[in-house]
């Protein structure tokens, strides 16, 4: 292999083995909370986002390293817009009050939004993305910026196999041009260890999980 192809490798497993590595934290963080403070349904009391968020957040704190706590406010995620896959503007997330924010002890941007509480709807009331190398990189969904879903059960990476909503040759392909293309990337790059959805549009959870 050429020396740039070899250090293009290199980045894209760190990217994997940061991202698992985060996922662990979170997941893990998660597990403890809802073993201290018993049903996550019993956590929030109103239909609101912005305090159902800060109560998420102030459970699984005291399970986390965290090295800064922004709330709602700018100054702990990246300046401007996140880009989706395809390359497209989609949301200046340090000027969104309604995501909660901090970053974590290894530079890891995390922001949480919990959607409107609703009793019927449990098992996906949120999310959780992260920026997994914090102030640099390309700030692009699929690239260094994941999501994972927030359930009762667990925290689980976004785009998993048989998810309804967002699939992942709809919703990590960068041929397409749908809704925050690039949220779907993170089961793949987890599970598949790799992001050959970068390289090409075939990918397949089924028949083909690498591009060669």
């Amino acid at each position: 292999m050429t020396m740039p192809s070899l250090i293009a490798e290199h980045k894209e497993k760190s990217t994997i083995a940061r991202l698992k590595k985060v996922y662990s934290v979170l997941d893990n963080a998660y597990m403890l909370a809802r073993n201290e403070n018993m049903d996550v349904r019993s956590w929030f009391g109103e239909d609101n986002t912005k305090v159902n968020s800060e109560i998420f957040f102030n459970n699984i704190k005291p399970y986390l390293k965290i090295i800064k706590d922004c709330g709602f406010d700018e100054g702990c995620l990246t300046d401007g817009y996140v880009k989706t896959l395809d390359g497209r503007n989609y949301n200046e997330y340090n000027k969104n009050a309604n995501e909660y924010r901090f970053v974590l002890a290894d530079g890891t941007q995390v922001m949480i939004m919990l959607n409107i509480y609703d009793n019927n709807d449990i098992d996906n009331f949120g999310n959780i993305k992260v920026d997994i190398d914090g102030y640099r990189g390309s700030y692009t969904f699929g690239k260094d910026v994941f999501i994972f879903d927030i359930k009762s059960t667990g925290i689980y990476p976004a785009g998993m196999k048989d998810d309804p909503n967002y699939q992942f040759k709809d919703f990590c392909n960068k041929s397409k041009s749908t809704d925050a293309n690039g949220r779907a990337c993170t089961a793949w790059a987890i599970f598949n260890e790799n992001i050959d959805y970068l390289h090409c549009n075939d990918l397949d959870w089924s028949t083909k999980i690498r591009c060669k």
